[in-house]
């Protein structure tokens, strides 16, 4: 039940991502059978389903058209390609342990992505619920195409178009559970052949070769440098939004997602959907959703599915001559606007006003970059905004509350007073060559502060890691607190931080009994000997 449950949401989800890449409508069907089969024999979830997917569906078509590639057949030998070089990409990523890099792509990045990927794929289908033409004009030109769209619309199309919506609209509200896609499908097809929408003017799918996919090594590779960038970004892409796909079920299902196991098995769905005339496909988030709901537990699912995409394909694709392209237009309208997490949005404004800001760059960026260039500029940002957090870390001093042994930060806590003849000095970050210049000019700044006293403790809690730059700047604080009679003491500091002060001398320079594990041991140190003196 749950695979012919997949089945019947895969159908006409994979109609439609073809229809809108400019694929023939069998080759979505095609990947979806290949990529479950190959997926449940190499994944390793028991209960993610894979398919195509708006992300990777969006950017493969704009792949296409930038290599000037317009015929149905020659685009599909392209996909297909792509689809294979991806799976050989995964495969090639697993071999070298690079799972990790799934998490460059931080939660802002992907709520923007996706809301700018959603923008456009809902825009792009207006043409098609409209009637005026396949492909809507420009986002960035909104009043030319909004005079465009109504100028040009046909009027039995916009009908067709605004009820199909309606119906989705009506069914999501009053009942979810029921498989929308497929139940406007059947009424549509059937709405088609009596009433001859061809004769109407209503653009239909046409006609669907029978019978299954075969094997064919694809052999249309042109302009390669275009088409391998193509297929990295697809490849990023396609991986990021299978390991979110899994990662989010994960938590109904139980499973643990390790992001380099999952790469086999996106790679052999791929490779088998390349290899049998499909294109990329990588984790569906609404099929994987229709199988748990329906109780599936194992790979099992996926191979029913499969098997029932095949049955269709062999017996009933006369029926689908019959589909209207404006139902298609209708379903990848409503998923796009299933996308766009408005609720994401509001989260990451309470949070951060930075991480909004990264969210709405990748929005932004997809809309006027594509979605590779949207999705890189989010990515670098990021990545630059870490490194200045980083290059310019925290610190504060310590001290206690009033009748509290406990240390806290003395900025936090106005009643909170030093400890006597001793300043505490805590760096929120490891110390590396960009930001040893902030730890310098910081240590500088707090000992000029610390004026006569005796002591001063490095709380290195926060430090893991340490540097040839770290390790000067820290025998720099030790000379100019020498110089000021002022004993040095370090108190925490883990793994590398620790190795690293310990083949550079600096232990042997300070003096191990000036070594804690912790400031507290440090500061009970300092009251011990301040009694004995």
């Amino acid at each position: 039940m749950a695979g012919l449950s997949v089945a019947a949401v895969a159908l006409p989800v994979g109609l439609a991502y073809a229809s809108m890449m400019g694929l023939p409508a069998a080759s979505g069907l095609w990947a979806a059978m290949a990529g479950m089969l190959g997926y449940a024999l190499f994944g390793a979830s028991r209960t993610l389903i894979v398919g195509p997917d708006t992300a990777t569906c969006t950017l493969i078509a704009a792949t296409l058209t930038g290599l000037s590639i317009v015929e149905p057949q020659a685009r599909l030998a392209a996909a297909a390609g792509m689809a294979v070089v991806v799976g050989v990409g995964c495969l090639l990523a697993r071999l070298f342990r690079l799972g990790v890099l799934a998490n460059l792509l931080s939660r802002p990045v992907l709520v923007g992505y996706m809301a700018g990927v959603a923008l456009t794929l809902a825009w792009s289908q207006l043409g098609a619920l409209t009637g005026a033409g396949a492909r809507a004009a420009d986002l960035l030109r909104p009043f030319e195409a909004v005079t465009r769209l109504l100028t040009q619309a046909h009027p039995a199309t916009l009908v067709l178009g605004v009820l199909c919506c309606a119906a989705l609209a009506a069914q999501r509200a009053w009942r979810p559970r029921w498989p929308g896609a497929i139940m406007l499908v059947a009424v549509t097809c059937l709405l088609s052949w009596l009433l001859n929408f061809p004769k109407l003017g209503i653009a239909v799918v046409g006609d669907v070769p029978a019978g299954l996919p075969v094997f064919k090594l694809p052999d249309d590779f042109r302009n390669v440098p275009g088409f391998l960038l193509g297929a990295a970004g697809v490849l990023l892409v396609s991986f990021s939004s299978g390991i979110v796909t899994a990662r989010s079920f994960a938590t109904v299902s139980g499973e643990d997602v390790e992001p380099n196991r999952e790469l086999v098995g996106l790679g052999g769905a791929n490779l088998a959907s390349g290899l049998f005339q499909g294109f990329v496909v990588t984790g569906a988030d609404s099929r994987t959703a229709v199988s748990l709901a329906a109780g599936a537990s194992s790979p099992l699912a996926s191979v029913v599915a499969a098997l029932a995409l095949g049955a269709v394909l062999s017996l009933a694709t006369g029926l689908l001559y019959w589909l209207p392209q404006a139902t298609l237009a209708a379903i990848l309208f409503f998923a796009a606007l299933h996308l766009f997490q408005w609720e994401a949005f509001v989260q990451l404004a309470r949070i951060s006003r930075a991480e909004l800001g990264f969210a709405m760059l990748a929005a932004v960026g997809v809309v006027f970059f594509g979605v590779l260039g949207g999705v890189m500029t989010a990515v670098t940002a990021t990545l630059m905004y870490v490194m200045y957090v980083t290059a310019n870390p925290r610190d504060a001093l310590l001290g206690r509350l009033p009748g509290d042994r406990a240390l806290c930060k003395l900025h936090l806590n106005p009643t909170a007073e030093p400890v006597p003849d001793t300043v505490i000095w805590l760096f929120e970050s490891s110390i590396w060559f960009f930001n040893a210049d902030a730890f310098r000019r910081r240590a500088r700044d707090v000992v000029s502060l610390a004026g006569n006293a005796r002591w001063f403790v490095l709380d290195a809690e926060a430090m893991t890691h340490a540097d040839a730059d770290a390790v000067e700047a820290l025998f720099r604080l030790k000379r100019e607190l020498d110089a000021r009679e002022t004993v040095m003491m370090i108190a925490g500091g883990h793994g590398l931080f620790r190795t690293a002060m310990e083949r550079s001398g600096l232990i042997e320079a300070v003096g191990p009994e000036q070594v804690f594990i912790s400031v507290e041991q440090a500061v009970a140190a300092i009251e011990q000997r301040g009694r004995k003196a």
